[in-house]
């Protein structure tokens, strides 16, 4: 059980005990469950993007992420085994503290160091499949990790207290962090998101029609040959395009509505979550979708119609693969 105390921190609750002594309830498997399913989505995230994972620092750095979880786990795990053996809530608040310390530093530095190296490949040329590139990403996550290990052990506080919980039940509880920079990245970039489209949003259902329209034509038999999205656009259409913009927050938009809503609701509602549960797989790979499509965007002009397109962490509808194609062809930006 998470109780909000202040912005940015909480108190995780260790165990519930009765006025007269007697233990009433003991949280450790609740943790270990919440990490389990933590687990459990981040695998469900890494089988959408193992193509492309290791292309990018932000990839790299999920898969350290995955990793660290896994060996929360067996430290949760290894603390309830021997509970008989040592003090459980001790090194459990140990545990949870330092652990929450931890993921609540590395947001912002990941989303700097992310944004960074975009920015270098697409300036330098650098092949994003490149040894040295790969070499200089595992160094970089290894950095970020030790500043944030070195920042938890100068000021993270452990040490276990007893508050009274209500009238009955006084509670064993620990101090904990949760992700200020991930709350504000996903409210912010709801909000972003969500401006662009009533911007446009007389012209979307427009283009919707434009894109099945496209992809009708498509679809005709006896086709001589195989036409691009612009041959296949009239020039009605191609006036009317959408800006490029706008079609990668459609795109975005269609992926990542739904984890966007349901962080947004959470912190609305007031419920408390760890930076240990908050800064997950889905997350990275929300803000690597971002990352990658605002350096698409801003190297629109170098990149020309015929360029990969972005944000390969899970496959892009045809639907967006049409709106983005078809933009290329005479469209201003």
């Amino acid at each position: 059980m998470l109780l909000h105390h202040s912005t940015g921190s909480m108190i995780a609750v260790l165990q519930e005990m009765e006025e007269n002594g007697t233990c009433a309830h003991n949280e450790t498997l609740q943790y270990l469950f919440l990490m389990l399913s933590k687990v459990a989505l981040n695998a469900l995230v890494l089988s959408f993007w193992l193509r492309s994972i290791t292309r990018s620092f932000l990839g790299i750095f999920s898969i350290s992420i995955y990793l660290a979880d896994l060996v929360l786990i067996g430290c949760i795990s290894w603390i309830w085994w021997f509970r008989e053996n040592l003090d459980i809530h001790k090194s459990m608040c140990f545990t949870l503290a330092h652990s929450s310390s931890v993921y609540s530093m590395l947001p912002l530095p990941v989303l700097l160091v992310g944004t960074l190296d975009y920015a270098y490949v697409r300036h330098m040329a650098v092949s994003q499949n490149s040894p040295s590139r790969t070499a200089s990403h595992c160094m970089a996550v290894v950095l970020v990790w030790t500043l944030a290990c070195f920042y938890s052990i100068w000021y993270t506080n452990s040490e276990l207290l007893t508050i009274q919980y209500n009238e009955e039940i006084n509670a064993l509880v620990c101090p904990v962090h949760g992700s200020a920079v991930v709350s504000y990245f996903n409210f912010s970039l709801s909000i972003v998101a969500s401006a662009v489209l009533l911007l446009h949003c007389r012209g979307i259902s427009h283009w919707v029609r434009l894109v099945n329209k496209v992809n009708s034509r498509k679809s005709w038999p006896f086709t001589p040959r195989k036409r691009t999205a612009g041959e296949l656009c009239t020039d009605d259409d191609q006036q009317s395009r959408p800006p490029l913009l706008v079609s990668l927050t459609l795109c975005f938009v269609f992926n990542w509505t739904p984890y966007l809503i349901m962080s947004v609701a959470c912190d609305l509602l007031g419920f408390a979550v760890p930076a240990y549960a908050t800064v997950n797989l889905l997350w990275m790979a929300c803000a690597n979708s971002l990352i990658a499509g605002l350096a698409f965007w801003y190297s629109r002009d170098e990149l020309g119609p015929f360029c990969k397109l972005p944000d390969d962490i899970c496959k892009i509808p045809d639907f967006c693969k049409q709106m983005l194609l078809q933009i290329f062809y005479g469209v201003s930006f």
